[in-house]
C-alpha cells in the first residue's frame, strides 16, 4: 500500500455533483499538481476549500471543485485522503480522474479503498460485509440490519465468545505446560463453559442464517396442477401482467420469477409449470423444474380450482409439501364446488379463497403471506450472516463440540488443539491472522471501484 490510488466514488452518469477520492501517502501532493500554484497551503484536515482544476501541462482550467482533506489516520482508509467534488456528468469527472492518474495516482481496483481501511485496522471483515450489505440495500429494514452490523453489534458478541474461548485455552495450556505447578483442571466448570460457548455460537448461526433472508430473499413457489390459475395469481400478486395466461393447460413450460417486498423483506415469487404426468418432453422438463423450485422454496402457495372437485393427485401433491404452505382456492367467481369434506382431506393451516378476475381474496392472501415471511426473521437479533461467516462459525462450533463429546478420553494437548482451531476460525471471521489473499480479493471485488 505504498502507492496512491484514485477513483470516482459516485455513480457515473448525469447528476449534480461527482466525488473523486484519492488515498495514499502522496494524496495531497498528487492533487496539488492539478491545482493552481499556492493552493497546497489550503490543505487543512477536515476543512473544505474551493479551487479550480487545471491541466498542469497546458495551464488550462478544466473544472471547478470543492476539496476536502483527511489526514492519516483520521480517514476512511486510515491513509491521507483527498475528496474532490466536481460537477456531475459523464465527461468532466473522468477528465479530472485522468489528470490525477497522469500526476502519479493509480486507478483503484474494486473495493480497494475499503480493503485499505480493513488492512489499516479501521474495520474488521464483519463490518466490511455489513458495508457491502448497506450499499446494496433496497429497503429500510435492510439498511437497519446493515447499520447495526457496521456499528459492531455482531463484532461485540463474537469478541465476547472469542475472549471466553481464549480463557478456556489458557486453562488447558497451563495444565499442559506446567502440570506440576498448577492445580488440576476443574472439569465440570470447564465443560460447562465450553457448552455455553457452543450454545452461543449455535444461537448466533441459527439467528444469523435466518436473518440473512433479509438480504437474500424469501422464496415463494406457486404450485398446482395445470389450468388452476397459477399464472393469473402470479400476475395478481405482482399487480401487472408478467406471465402469459391462456385457457390451454400446460401454457407455462418453465418457471419465471419476480421480486416484491413485504415488510422490507425481498420475496421472490415463482410461477411454475402445472404438476402432472405428461408425454410431452418439453412440458415434462418444466414439471421437473417446478418440483425443484418447490423443494427449494421457503413457502408454497398451492392453488386448486374452486369450481371443480379436488383430485386425488392434488391431495397427494399437497401432502408431499413438508414446509410452510397456503392453500389457495382459486376461481371462486365461477362458483364454489369444493366441499368442506374435501378440504378436510387437505387439512390446511392456512386457506384463502381467491378470484384473480375480481381480485377477491388477493389482499387477504398477501396479508397471510406477509406474516409468514416475517416469521422467518428473528427481530430480536439485528444482524445477519453471510454464507462465509456462517460456515466459519459452524466450523468453530464443530471443534468445540468435538471436545465436549470426547473429553473423557482426550489428552489435554488434543483438547488444546481443537480449541485453538476454533479460536483461529473466530479470528478468520474478523480478518485477524493470516487470511489468504484470494479470500480477501473475493470479498472486496464485490464492491464498486470507488468504494
Amino acid at each position: 500500500m505504498n502507492d496512491t490510488i484514485c477513483a470516482i466514488s459516485t455513480p457515473t452518469g448525469m447528476g449534480g455533483v461527482a466525488v473523486i477520492r484519492v488515498s495514499g501517502p502522496e494524496a495531497k501532493e498528487i492533487v496539488s499538481k492539478i491545482l493552481p500554484k499556492g493552493k497546497d497551503k489550503k490543505f487543512i484536515p477536515g476543512k473544505f476549500f474551493h479551487s479550480y482544476i487545471i491541466n498542469p501541462n497546458t495551464g488550462e482550467t478544466i473544472e471547478e471543485a470543492i476539496i476536502l482533506y483527511f489526514k492519516s489516520p483520521k480517514s476512511y482508509t486510515g491513509e491521507d485522503v483527498v475528496e474532490i467534488t466536481v460537477h456531475g456528468g459523464l465527461y468532466s469527472p473522468q477528465m479530472v480522474l485522468d489528470l490525477l492518474i497522469r500526476a502519479g495516482a493509480r486507478l483503484a481496483e474494486p473495493g480497494e479503498f475499503t480493503k485499505r481501511a480493513f488492512l489499516n485496522g479501521k474495520m474488521d471483515l464483519l463490518q466490511v460485509q455489513a458495508l457491502l450489505d448497506l450499499v446494496r440495500s433496497r429497503s429500510a429494514l435492510q439498511v437497519k440490519y446493515a447499520i447495526s452490523k457496521l456499528q459492531g453489534e455482531l463484532s461485540k458478541k463474537l469478541k465476547n465468545v472469542a475472549d471466553a474461548l481464549f480463557n478456556a485455552i489458557k486453562e488447558v495450556e497451563a495444565r499442559v505446560e506446567f502440570e506440576e505447578d498448577v492445580p488440576p483442571l476443574d472439569e465440570t466448570k470447564f465443560l460447562s463453559e465450553l457448552a455455553r460457548i457452543s450454545e452461543e455460537l449455535d444461537k448466533l448461526v441459527r439467528e444469523g442464517e435466518r436473518n440473512s433472508l433479509i438480504f437474500e430473499g424469501v422464496k415463494v413457489a406457486i404450485a398446482g396442477k395445470p389450468n388452476v390459475g397459477k399464472s393469473s395469481l402470479f400476475n395478481a400478486i405482482l399487480k401487472r401482467e408478467r406471465a402469459i395466461v391462456t385457457e390451454i393447460p400446460g401454457t407455462t413450460r418453465d418457471f419465471i420469477h419476480e421480486e416484491i417486498f413485504l415488510s422490507g423483506i425481498p420475496v421472490r415469487i415463482y410461477d411454475t409449470a402445472g404438476l402432472r404426468v405428461t408425454p410431452e418432453p418439453i412440458e415434462s422438463i418444466g414439471v421437473e423444474r417446478a418440483r425443484e423450485v418447490i423443494e427449494d422454496a421457503h413457502i408454497v402457495l398451492f392453488v386448486v380450482d374452486g369450481s371443480r372437485e379436488i383430485e386425488e393427485g392434488e391431495i397427494k401433491e399437497w401432502n408431499a409439501i413438508a414446509k410452510e404452505k397456503i392453500l389457495v382456492v382459486n376461481k371462486v367467481d365461477l362458483g364454489l364446488t369444493i366441499t368442506p369434506q374435501e378440504l378436510k382431506k387437505l387439512n390446511p393451516s392456512n386457506i384463502v379463497e381467491t378470484s384473480c378476475l375480481t381480485g377477491k381474496g388477493i389482499d387477504e392472501l398477501e396479508r397471510i403471506l406477509e406474516e409468514m415471511v416475517k416469521n422467518f426473521i428473528v427481530p430480536s437479533s439485528e444482524f445477519s450472516l453471510s454464507k462465509r461467516e456462517s460456515h466459519i462459525l459452524s466450523q468453530a462450533k464443530s471443534e468445540i463440540d468435538e471436545v465436549l463429546s470426547n473429553f473423557s478420553k482426550m489428552p489435554l494437548d488434543i483438547v488444546s488443539f481443537h480449541l485453538q482451531n476454533a479460536f483461529n476460525s473466530l479470528n478468520q471471521i474478523f480478518g485477524w491472522g493470516d487470511i489468504p489473499e484470494r479470500i480477501l480479493n473475493s470479498i472486496f471485488s464485490e464492491f464498486c471501484i470507488g468504494k
